[in-house]
């Protein structure tokens, strides 16, 4: 099995610690451009990451569950992405959204990596 998707899910979980990490440098020095909803979008992320990089590994053994979980959030990740990125009300800043655009990227490399037939080929059949 390939390692790719582990490897991309590893650089999305480095993404949204540095996320975090971002939002709680930039509330000590300017707490207002740091609101609640980025805390609760960034920390959420990051725990999705963590699960993500679990499924990752678990399918790196080639479990079909984790293909479908992993193939799930990149599509619907990626779709909501775009659209954080793009609401002309979005209550996010717009760093806040270049960095989750450069996640959405990840997530879409994800999603066509995952959509090869040669991957899906290496999966254990469903019983």
């Amino acid at each position: 099995m390939t390692s790719t998707p582990l490897r991309l899910m590893q650089l999305f979980t480095a993404l949204s610690a540095a996320l975090l990490t971002a939002c709680a440098l930039l509330y000590a020095v300017d707490p207002p451009a740091v609101n609640g909803v980025v805390w609760i979008r960034a920390a959420g992320i990051l725990a999705l990451s963590f699960l993500s990089l679990r499924w990752a590994a678990q399918l790196r053994r080639g479990h079909r569950g984790a293909y479908r979980r992993l193939l799930w959030v990149s599509i619907a990740g990626s779709l909501g992405i775009a659209a954080l990125a793009l609401l002309p009300d979005s209550p996010f800043p717009l760093w806040f959204r270049l960095e989750q655009s450069a996640q959405g990227l990840v997530l879409l490399a994800l999603a066509t990596t995952l959509l090869r037939p040669s991957l899906r080929a290496t999966l254990e059949p469903t019983r």
